[in-house]
């Protein structure tokens, strides 16, 4: 059995609760308008549209054209997402976050001094 290392920046869980709010992010920053990646993805943009819409219009983003979209967007984000919410073990987690801490610290530091503490 061979074990597979990704190195990517964490913490994607901690800001995006669900995948579907991966995908609108990466479709929001990829630079591309909605209706072209939609055109690509072969779905009417008003119905890409409203799969990303707050109100609950019963209209899901496909998974089936998840692969897709990544293709179209160069976005590996929703890959990370579901490698970091389903296969990252606790071991991996703790090494991140003691990772970031330093970078966390001095934005902390940063911070206070901006407002004079």
């Amino acid at each position: 059995m061979r074990q597979l290392e990704l190195n990517f920046e964490g913490g994607l869980t901690d800001r995006y609760e669900t995948l579907l709010d991966v995908v609108e992010a990466s479709v929001a920053g990829c630079g591309k308008q909605k209706k072209t990646i939609a055109m690509d993805l072969d779905i009417q943009p008003s119905t890409f549209s409203r799969m990303f819409s707050a109100d609950d219009t019963g209209v899901n983003f496909p998974v089936s054209k998840l692969a897709k979209l990544i293709e179209v967007t160069g976005d590996l984000s929703p890959i990370f997402w579901l490698v970091e919410k389903y296969c990252e073990g606790e071991d991996a987690k703790q090494k991140r976050a003691l990772a970031e801490l330093p970078a966390a610290l001095d934005r902390i530091q940063k911070l206070l001094k901006a407002v004079g503490q």
